[in-house]
């Protein structure tokens, strides 16, 4: 057996049910199991989780991409062997830029190493971890060139809710030719694309309606430090992000929105299934989207950052 990739879109599952129902040797990326990273190893075998959302310091825990990179560095695949060489059952639920990376460092691991794999996953990492937010170098037009290699993803973000795994897998796989040819020095450059339309907010923040994931940055020119992002309707389901560019901005705790749009959602406020992400970053239910409104959001938010306390500190 070599390295394999399962796709189940939109799957979230416990730590317990992913030791109890997956074969040894699996390995759970970025959201797949719904906690804190963990290594476990049991008379079975061994089980790895990678992730960044749930249960950690966001700004404080790398991407699970650069995770990856780094566990290979430091012998993964001593671990995770058969009688022909690395053995591993990759697990995701998502196809996005971290997920794509990811499976391509696993399924290259002689290569995780090499200097521009590193910067590749430095730079996706620092991006990841501030919701897009961090600021970037310049030369080489690394941007650019990074938003061409994952275009297949953010071109077709708005769709998510309808791949299936096929669909999902031909993204990640469209991912990984681009990112070979990034190594190579063929990438291409992506303008800054997408814009952004206000339709609501408050004090400090705004919800709006985007055309492509690229908004974002738009906004983080714009000096926006918090956002309820709609960028997609399916029938009468909604699909959103929410983000704050750090935890410092801690006017708008992004867990608790989350929590309590679970509940406005008509689910228990922690449900793994529900509205989730970690204290920065997160969004509605994967693979289905929300039955609320934009309007009904908005009050959810409003009604959160109405209770939550802002210390000012005197500078005398």
């Amino acid at each position: 057996m070599a390295v394999v990739l399962k796709i189940v879109p939109g799957k979230i599952i416990t730590k317990q049910e992913f030791l109890e129902t997956h074969p040894p040797f699996s390995i759970a990326l970025d959201g797949y199991v719904s906690g804190e990273p963990f290594l476990a190893v049991n008379d079975k075998g061994p089980y790895r989780n990678f992730n960044h959302h749930e249960a950690v310091d966001r700004s404080c825990t790398s991407a699970t991409c650069e995770q990856v990179r780094r566990a290979i560095a430091l012998g993964l695949y001593d671990l995770y062997k058969g009688e022909r060489g690395p053995r591993a059952t990759l697990w995701a639920n998502d196809c996005d830029q971290d997920v794509c990376l990811a499976t391509w460092i696993l399924f290259n691991p002689s290569r995780a190493s090499e200097p521009w794999v590193r910067t590749l996953a430095y730079i996706e990492d620092l991006l990841d971890m501030s919701a897009g937010g961090f600021p970037m170098p310049d030369e080489r037009d690394l941007l650019g060139e990074i938003r061409w290699v994952f275009e297949p993803y953010t071109g077709n973000r708005h769709k998510l809710g309808d791949l299936d795994e096929a669909g999902m897998n031909d993204i990640i796989q469209e991912s990984h030719t681009r990112i070979e040819r990034f190594l190579n020095g063929e990438s291409k450059i992506v303008p800054l694309l997408g814009d952004y339309r206000e339709i609501g907010g408050g004090d400090g923040w705004i919800i709006v309606e985007i055309d492509h994931q690229h908004a974002r940055q738009k906004m983080i020119e714009a000096n926006v430090k918090a956002a309820v992002e709609l960028f997609a309707r399916n029938g009468d389901r909604y699909v959103y992000s929410i983000w704050r560019r750090s935890e410092y901005i801690v006017d708008f705790p992004v867990l608790e929105i989350l929590r309590q749009l679970n509940v406005a959602e008509g689910l228990a406020p922690d449900a793994i299934d529900g509205w989730g992400g970690s204290e920065n970053v997160g969004g509605s239910p994967r693979g289905i989207g929300s039955k609320l409104s934009p309007q009904e959001v908005e009050a959810v938010v409003r009604e959160v950052v109405s209770k939550s306390p802002v210390r000012r500190w005197s500078t005398t």
